[in-house]
This record gives C-alpha cells, structure tokens and sequence, in this order.
C-alpha cells in the first residue's frame, strides 16, 4: 500500500486530506493512503516487497528472531504533511511515528497511529447531524450526530520513505521490544480507535505550571482533556518504553504541534437528550457561521470560540470516551509548537519555550457573531432555560386568570 505527500494552500487547510496533526478547530493534515483498508493484512504477501502498513501482531513475527540483549536503538520519526505561511512566516505540520532499529540485525520497524478516514478534516472534529426536520432539530433536538473520527494503529517492517528525519531519543533490548510490541498489540491498539487532535488546558493551573523552574508536580494535572493523535501515541509509547527500563535521552530538542483550547471549567456533558442535544447543535451552528473564515486562515477558528462564548454559548468536546461540555476562558484557543517532553519529563501547555501561531491574550471586545443569526441563537439559548421557561409558564398562567375573571 503506498501513500502520498501533499503540499497544501491556505484556503485547502480545512479540508486537506491527512492522517495526524490539524489546526485550530481542525487543522491541516495532508498525508493520506491511497487506499485505506478497515482490515490491515497480517504481513506481506507472498513474493511482494512492501514495508506495510500491516496489523501489529505483525510485529511479533517480524521481530521472532530478535534475541533478548540485542542493543536497539529508538527513534522519533516524522515527515512534513503541509506547509503554509502566516504573517509572512512559514508554518509546518508533521507527522510523527516511532522507530526501532536492531544494531545486530541492523533490520528497522516502525508503529504509528493514524486514522482511517482522510477525507476530510472536518469529519475528524465535526460531526456530521442529520436531521429530518429543521423545526424538530430546533425545538425538539432531534438531531442525529455521526463522527467519522476512527483511527488505528499500524506496523511497518522498514522505515518508509516518506519519513525525512529521526531522532534518537533512546536505547534498549530485545526484551523490552518485545514487552512494548505486546503491549502496543494487546492494550493500546485495542483501546485506541478514533482520533482527537483538540486538548484541553485548566488555565487555573498557569500559575502553578510556570513556577517551581517547571518541575512542578502539578504539570499531569494542567491538561485537563488530552488529545489523541500520532503525537500522543509517541508519547505514551515512550512512557511505556521508560518504564519497562529503556534509557531515554534526545540527541536534539524535538517540538511537536498541540491544538490547545483553553477552558476554566469542564465536566461531562450528559445525556444527549432534549435540551442537551439542542445545546449541542447550538455550539455546531455558531461554528459554521465562522466556517468560510475558518476554510480561508486556520486561526480563525479562536474567532469563532470567542464569538461563541460572548453569546454565551457552550462549547463541546468529543472523544472516543466522552462527551464534555467546556466553560472556556481566554485565550480560548491556539496552535502551538513545544518541546516534546522526553520521559521522566512532564509536558507542560504553559510552558514559556514555545511557538505560537496566535498571541497567549485574546482581544474579548472586537468580535461578535454575524447579524441576526448570533443574537438569534443567543436568544434561543436564554429561552431554552428553567427560568425563562418558567417565568414565561407564569405569565401566561397570570395572563389566562386575568382574563378568565374579566
């Protein structure tokens, strides 16, 4: 199966085919699979030289031969997936995997995770509702939400071409290999099927995350949602690896990009049922009133947050999961690009070295929503209250007496 690299124009972003990383509400990506198969073949074909991508039960067999003290050495391995320029500066996107090789066999691997559907980025973050009368979605909230979000995760004998740089971040043996290809088979890739590039930051933690020179023992708690995409597998691969005794040390600083929403409070959204589902639909209907200006500059998408939460609108967040419902706070969203936190380390959002493609302050009085659908929802969303409803259930009750002793 092979695959190929895109480069993509500003105005494609949102709807650029790829399989790891997006920007704001959902970001570029623009690496896909000529062919995207639900099943992954178990190996290659007879007579057929391919380095995959292949189910990674497949790892086993490929590595059978391995001994227990081979020296392996673990790489992080990424390629451009776009490139685009904001403010006169060139912004990339990649995607990342992680790497092994076998200095005794000198023979290469390589997992990733990535999700199936690349047709479109809107898919992986919005979900597709269908509704068969738009009165009863309104009033009723009788929506029909789909997400085509499903991920998985792959195995390559070889290191694919289209990866341009590694890093070695670390060593170890074959009997770690072989815990971590156990464990990637049995418990990651079984738990891990869709994919989630938005995470969330508690920005009461700010404080706490900048003091203490960054070695607070606070910086798990600081996001309060992860994300879920290529990214996160190696870092949860790596954490996996530093446990089961692999040395860990970068030869080079290594950043990743994270979608991050900032929030003061989140909880689990309830039931999807009548008032909550119509509080749902509302947040989706004030993001597409932002969506051309989405479609044409990725940064946008914070403008369309801001303009939601003036409304007083919720915002809500999707996983594999669950379902939250996000209180944000300023600066509501950006896309940032920092260090990769090598374990024992701890990734911190708020850390000061960092590249950001909005500022950390957001301007909360220049932006509104577009007149009358705005301030409509806006209503919608005071009416659709116990108290209003209540208050309006007493006027009339008032209104009906009155007239009935007249």
């Amino acid at each position: 199966m092979g695959y190929t690299l895109l480069k993509i124009q500003p105005a494609m972003l949102w709807n650029a085919q790829a399989p790891c990383t997006m920007i704001a509400a959902a970001t570029t990506l623009a690496f896909f699979w000529t062919a995207v198969a639900t099943d992954l073949p178990e190996g290659p074909q007879e007579g057929v030289n391919s380095p995959g991508p292949f189910h990674v039960k497949y790892a086993k067999k490929f590595s059978s031969q391995w001994q227990a003290d081979d020296p392996i050495d673990i790489f992080y391995a990424e390629f451009l997936l776009a490139q685009w320029i904001l403010n006169k500066a060139p912004w990339n996107a990649y995607h990342s995997a992680l790497g092994f090789k076998n200095n005794r066999t000198k023979e290469k691997t390589l997992f990733d995770f990535t999700p199936l559907n690349t047709t479109s980025v809107m898919s992986m973050v919005m979900p597709h509702i269908k509704m068969q009368s738009v009165w009863r979605g309104l009033v009723l909230g009788d929506w029909q939400f789909e997400y085509k979000d499903q991920a998985r995760t792959e195995f390559f004998c070889g290191w694919p071409d289209s990866y341009s740089n590694f890093v070695r971040v670390g060593q170890t043996n074959g009997t770690v290999f072989q815990k971590f290809a156990d464990w990637v088979i049995h418990d990651f890739a079984p738990r891990h099927g869709a994919f989630q590039p938005i995470e969330v930051a508690d920005v009461n933690l700010a404080n706490v995350a900048n003091a203490a020179n960054g070695l607070n023992v606070k910086a798990a708690e600081m996001t309060i949602v992860r994300s879920r995409m290529c990214h996160d597998f190696v870092t949860d691969s790596l954490w996996f690896l530093y446990e089961a005794g692999a040395t860990l040390e970068a030869d080079d600083i290594i950043f990743r990009d994270h979608i991050i929403m900032y929030a003061d409070k989140v909880k689990k959204a309830g039931a999807f049922i009548g008032q909550n589902k119509r509080r749902f639909g509302r947040y989706w209907r004030v993001v597409a009133l932002f969506l051309e200006g989405i479609k044409s500059q990725f940064t946008f998408a914070r403008t369309a947050l801001l303009a939601g939460w003036r409304l007083g609108i919720p915002v809500f967040l999707h996983d594999q999961w669950q379902d939250y419902e996000i209180e944000l706070a300023p600066p509501f969203l950006n896309y940032c690009y920092l260090p990769l936190a090598i374990p024992p380390q701890l990734y911190n959002p708020f850390a000061a070295t960092k590249l950001c493609a909005l500022g950390m302050e957001a301007n909360t009085t220049n932006t509104s929503a577009p007149y009358p659908w705005g301030p409509l929802v806006a209503v919608e969303e005071r009416l659709d209250r116990p108290v209003p409803l209540l208050s309006l259930a007493a006027v009339f009750a008032v209104v009906v007496v009155s007239t009935s002793v007249k």
